[in-house]
């Protein structure tokens, strides 16, 4: 490469890095009516809420051996161990704690 080719170079990269620096707000997404993070919604504090309660319900009445509509603790713990899908999940976690020993 001559010199000039070099020069024409060095102009075309910094022409292409100013036309980066010059961006304006990209116009294809419509802005955000207001600055919040996108994991905070009402869904989610209502989710994890309800799900939290439950299970501290469920604690109580395997603490106190109270019946949740006429099932024990017991028997709603042997329903998940008899899932195929907790199972899978059971074998997963197993596999990943070997792993990471």
């Amino acid at each position: 490469m001559t010199s000039e080719q070099i020069d024409e170079r060095k102009a075309y990269v910094q022409k292409a890095r100013a036309s980066f620096d010059n961006r304006e707000a990209d116009w294809t997404q419509p802005l955000p009516k207001e600055d919040r993070p996108a994991l905070v919604s009402p869904m989610l504090a209502i989710s994890v809420l309800s799900g939290f309660f439950l299970f501290l319900l469920f604690v109580y009445c395997d603490v106190s051996q109270t019946k949740i509509l006429d099932y024990s603790t017991d028997e709603i713990v042997t329903q998940f161990i008899q899932k195929d899908d907790y199972t899978n999940l059971e074998k997963y976690v197993m596999m990943l704690l070997a792993n990471n020993n």
